[in-house]
């Protein structure tokens, strides 16, 4: 515990909480998503009288998981062969992943070491990793299965899902200190889904 200004400043701690809480947050993201749009797409869904389960099929186990007995490294595999993502993009996942797991098996350390624009360059990787596949997924899979006409100003490059959209407001939030941008546009359509509540009401 030498570098006591990391804790003891403030301003310096929140950002290193906030910063580790982001990197976490947006790997187990990334993770569940790598993992589950392959298996989902894969696996036979069925209901329990409670809940949809997905059941891993032969071919999902032949296509998938048969590339690598880690479940992560495999579905990554998979869109390497799909060529959503690189090897040099599989490589960086690596070295992600083992930041993240020294981040939260470490924290108190980390916060007291500080982070780096090393630390930033691997954030920053992660995102490019999410948005390659959560692209291509969208463009590749998601759009072709709809089967609806594509009009002619679609930008296949400015695509995103739901949940990426929700970790980059996140992402602002927190690390861009963008929250009272965002309190203003969730007021304004709070506003305007009052008044159509009322309007409806009259009627």
């Amino acid at each position: 515990m030498d570098n006591w200004k990391n804790i003891l400043d403030e301003n310096i701690l929140k950002f290193n909480v906030n910063f580790a809480a982001i990197f976490v947050l947006n790997y187990e993201c990334l993770k569940d998503y790598v993992i589950n749009q392959i298996r989902d797409f894969y696996s036979d869904e069925k209901w329990d009288g409670d809940n949809y389960i997905f059941e891993e099929t032969v071919e999902y186990k032949k296509e998938v998981r048969a590339l690598d007995k880690n479940i992560e490294d495999s579905s990554l595999k998979w869109f390497i062969q799909s060529e959503a993502i690189t090897a040099d993009d599989f490589e960086k996942y690596q070295i992600i992943r083992k930041r993240r797991n020294d981040i939260t098996h470490e924290l108190l350390k980390n916060l007291n070491d500080g982070f780096t624009e090393k630390d930033a360059k691997l954030f920053a990787d992660m995102l490019e990793i999410y948005n390659k596949i959560d692209k291509w997924w969208i463009n590749e899979v998601e759009i072709p299965i709809a089967g609806d006409e594509i009009p002619d100003d679609y930008d296949r490059n400015s695509v995103c899902g739901g949940q990426a959209m929700i970790l980059s407001i996140i992402n602002s939030i927190v690390l861009g200190n963008q929250g009272a941008e965002y309190k203003d546009i969730f007021d304004k359509l709070n506003k305007k889904l009052v008044m159509e509540h009322r309007k409806m009401t009259v009627k």
